[in-house]
């Protein structure tokens, strides 16, 4: 196993004390830049590229006065390059500098890199650029101290990460080839080697009406606005061409009835709501659920199921429509994908998952987008041919024209980086974890994705510590200095073990 010697690790981890000041200015400094990404408006696209250009030139210049090589490929990615005297294989280390959108009432203004109560505030502190400048001054140390670096370093600066974007990072690979091994520093410590994949299911349907011609009809369900989230709240709505108290009181039985035989279901109405310019006079039901994460649909209530419960026998629905929604909640109201013929498990990366994140349905026709990460042994491809394949069976036993919306890319696949197989790269981020933190580090899998499936040989490492909340894209996203400081020293002891000759066993 590869050891840093102790005289050398004090004087490393002492050269990242005397750089802390430098470390909190220039991370604060790269908090400013409003790299928001995912605007819809050509006012907010506009503002993006403004802001991600003057965050690369910054950047750049950090990089050149630091001794580092700047490369702009072709205009598409950016990467900031630690160079070797060999022509070995280098170590990749892909991140993004695009944050997400802020919300809510923050302590700090979320772009002013705010430096109080020990620490540094702002987007992006945790996810990601905080981590881009641990790395840099993590290298930046090394370089004071002489070091020989043996291996290169490519640190790949994504910038669209956050909207599932990863055509800039894997720009990188066509133009420089695969590094050797790689880590992104936009997960948790200590190491996660396993990742489920990541696939967004489009089921639709068509039908002529959703009306069985009752006094009572059916107007609307609407859930979810996010795939990846476990919708908190789905809002049904039936109109009435007959007493509107009756229709009322037979709803309010109805749900009475639904709420005893279904414990966990909360419900808020039926209510009046009065009729505006764009809808008419409505009774409006409002099934409420738990939000959780798209990949822990297990850990949330999902609201849209209740729904599609309640609707899927109920009289004032025509026979497709009711079809539609007795598919979708068979097909995700088993959470580890066995309505969708494929309950897949894998010893490391665990269970695959379901979860029905959106789900819109009116007069003519249904839409659902059903969020699922299968697990190693299980290709997104083979996810939407099963998939397909109940959707049909379904259409040609009800009726119901029911059909998965093709994709020429289903999704991303599972990853599952092999410690036996990479053996010297795995221990070497295990014994700078050790090294600098003391605890055990165990190698995981998670639900989530990240860049580690961009890149061959590639895992996540980092940035929140094993004990820390993970605070990425909430109100009041914050590092503590000591934790930017430790993850520094973590990162240069990585680099130190992996791209050096700084190592002595």
């Amino acid at each position: 196993m590869p050891k840093l010697c102790k005289s050398f690790q004090e004087r490393l981890f002492a050269e990242i004390e005397n750089l802390k000041d430098d470390l909190v200015r220039e991370t604060s400094r790269i908090i400013s830049f409003e790299t928001i990404s995912g605007g819809k408006s050509d006012a907010e696209k506009e503002k993006f590229n403004r802001e991600i250009a003057r965050n690369l030139d910054y950047l750049k210049d950090f990089a050149e006065r630091h001794g580092f090589v700047y490369k702009d490929l072709d205009g598409i990615v950016s990467v900031i390059e630690q160079p070797a005297e060999t022509k070995e294989k280098g170590l990749g280390v892909p991140l993004h500098i695009d944050v997400v959108p802020v919300s809510g009432e923050w302590k700090y203004p979320p772009f002013s890199g705010t430096v109080a109560d020990g620490c540094i505030w702002g987007r992006g502190t945790q996810d990601d650029k905080g981590p881009l400048m641990a790395c840099l001054f993590g290298l930046i140390a090394l370089k004071k101290l002489g070091v020989r670096f043996i291996r290169p370093i490519h640190i790949v600066l994504g910038r669209g990460e956050e909207v599932g974007e990863w055509s800039d990072v894997q720009y990188f690979l066509k133009k420089e080839g695969a590094p050797a091994f790689s880590f992104t520093p936009d997960a948790a410590f200590p190491i996660i080697n396993g990742e489920k994949g990541i696939m967004n299911l489009k089921i639709n349907a068509e039908w002529e009406s959703a009306d069985a011609g009752k006094s009572l009809h059916f107007h609307s369900l609407s859930g979810g606005n996010r795939a990846n989230v476990v919708p908190d709240e789905a809002i049904v709505r039936f109109t009435t061409d007959g007493d509107e108290a009756e229709a009322m009181k037979r709803l309010k039985k109805e749900l009475d009835d639904f709420s005893a035989q279904n414990k966990e279901a909360k419900i808020r109405g039926p209510e009046i709501c009065v009729a505006s310019e764009t809808s008419p006079r409505s009774i409006k039901i409002t099934f409420l659920g738990k939000s959780a994460h798209g990949s822990l649909p297990q850990d949330g209530h999902n609201a849209i199921l209740d729904a599609l419960q309640f609707l899927k026998e109920h009289d004032s629905l025509s026979p497709d429509c009711r079809a539609y929604a007795a598919f979708l909640h068979g097909a995700c109201s088993q959470f580890f994908g066995g309505g969708l013929n494929i309950a897949v498990e894998h010893h490391f990366v665990g269970k695959t998952t379901v979860n029905l994140g959106i789900c819109n349905m009116n007069e003519k026709e249904g839409r659902a987008v059903i969020n699922i990460r299968p697990t190693l042994g299980l290709l997104c491809r083979e996810v939407g041919a099963r998939a397909s394949a109940l959707a049909k069976a379904e259409s040609e036993k009800t009726g119901c024209r029911i059909y998965v919306e093709d994709t020429k890319e289903w999704g991303r696949d599972a990853l599952y980086v092999d410690p036996k197989e990479n053996a010297f790269f795995i221990s070497s981020l295990q014994e700078a974890y050790r090294t600098v933190t003391g605890g055990e580090p165990e190698l995981k899998a998670i639900g989530g994705t990240t860049f580690a499936k961009a890149y061959p040989n590639c895992v996540c490492f980092g940035p929140v510590g094993a004990d820390e909340k993970d605070l990425a894209h909430i109100t009041d996203e914050y590092v503590k200095i000591s934790r930017h400081v430790e993850n520094t020293k973590i990162y240069a002891a990585a680099f130190a073990l992996l791209t050096t000759d700084a190592a002595c066993v």
